[in-house]
């Protein structure tokens, strides 16, 4: 289903995420510079930018080319339109549309002209939901359909994003304003929410027929496993708690049932660690790594044990001593998570470097050996002997 809604041409797509994967066989020294110029030469490419500054860049432009557009036809549209302002930005978000749709038929993907008409067509058209409901259930819902629809088609990382952010969006709008449920369990909807998110991702991010989505699933992934755990984090918890609850905590009170969220502050981040190297999954490890920097900073924002520069030295022995003991451990190992030289960073390069290096070897004539040294004859290894024994 998914490639059916495709915006792009099957072989283009194909064609660029066998480029994208040569440059990174390149540079991991899988192949020479002569290899990666004759496979760009082979390949028909989109019109894309790989360096992000280019992209912000275009992005920038894009937005000011859409800005001039608009405020030409705002012009005659106010003209018009005396009270219903929300028709405007539905003819914004439908002109935005069009100019996308048109830059994908000039091969633009991931260009950032391309993604400044894919975020004002979302943008405009939530503007427009927002102004005609005025509620924010109705804006949270269209926000989660506009996003998958545009990350499907248009497989773009953002619009999952807005996706994500729409959909949890949902939950805590119909727990805080419309009592769905107690507000209490606010933080366990969060966490199983992040849990069946992140596994149904990871199930997609297997099946090798969504190969050109593998990096907005990894983000997706990544946000999931910040939802759970900030859903368990104490200091969340606890300033959602003061806000939305109403609760006044003291130094002789506490949240309900804190001692859970002290323990899952820390734990969820061991969690991850451990199975990071099970799982030999580097986003998971790197998270537990940055969520558990995290926990220490929130239980340090409400108790005092030391004074910071005490903590901060403590804390930098205490990490040097982990990094030592795991470099102990990984660093005579050669699969997995290891201390080697890291060569691979995709699980999707294996999956296309045998059609990349296919496309390398294309056409290259086989070497012949000649032995210059033949015998008989009274050459050099005849010694004189004539051709017959």
């Amino acid at each position: 289903m998914p490639k059916k809604m495709q915006a792009y041409n099957k072989s283009e797509l194909e064609n660029y995420f066998l480029a994208e994967e040569a440059k990174k066989l390149y540079q991991k020294k899988f192949l020479s510079k002569e290899q990666l110029q004759k496979i760009s030469s082979q390949l028909m490419q989109l019109k894309s930018n790989s360096n992000i500054f280019f992209r912000i860049g275009f992005f920038l432009l894009g937005n000011f080319l859409f800005s001039s557009v608009i405020s030409a036809f705002a012009v005659i549209l106010l003209q018009i339109v005396s009270d219903e302002y929300q028709i405007i930005f539905f003819l914004y978000a439908i002109l935005a549309y069009i100019g996308l749709e048109v830059l994908v038929r000039m091969k633009f993907f991931r260009h950032g002209l391309d993604d400044a008409f894919l975020l004002s067509a979302q943008l405009s058209f939530l503007i427009g939901i927002g102004i005609l409901t005025e509620a924010v259930l109705p804006v949270l819902v269209t926000m989660l359909v506009l996003g998958v629809f545009f990350a499907i088609r248009f497989i773009n990382t953002i619009s999952a994003i807005m996706a994500f952010i729409g959909l949890v969006g949902i939950f805590f709008n119909l727990i805080v304003e419309h009592d769905f449920m107690p507000k209490f369990y606010l933080s366990f909807v969060g966490l199983i929410l992040a849990i069946s998110v992140y596994f149904f991702v990871s199930h997609l991010n297997k099946n090798q027929n969504f190969y050109t989505y593998f990096k907005t699933l990894d983000t997706i992934r990544v946000a999931s496993l910040l939802l759970g755990y900030l859903s368990m984090n104490y200091l969340v918890v606890r300033e959602l708690s003061e806000s939305l609850m109403n609760l006044t905590i003291t130094n002789t009170s506490d949240v309900p049932l804190a001692f859970v969220f002290y323990g899952l502050t820390f734990l969820i981040p061991l969690l991850c660690f451990y199975l990071g190297i099970q799982w030999k999954d580097k986003l998971v490890l790197y998270t537990g790594l940055a969520t558990l920097a995290f926990g220490f900073y929130s239980i340090g924002h409400y108790y005092y044990f030391f004074p910071i520069e005490y903590v901060m030295v403590i804390s930098g022995i205490l990490l040097f001593g982990l990094a030592f003991l795991i470099i102990q451990q990984l660093k005579n190992k050669t699969e997995g998570v290891t201390f080697q030289p890291d060569r691979d960073s995709d699980d999707s390069l294996l999956f296309n470097a045998q059609a990349v290096l296919s496309l390398a070897n294309a056409n290259t004539p086989a070497l012949t050996q000649s032995n210059p040294m033949e015998f008989g004859g009274g050459g050099f290894s005849g010694g004189g002997a004539g051709e017959k024994f």
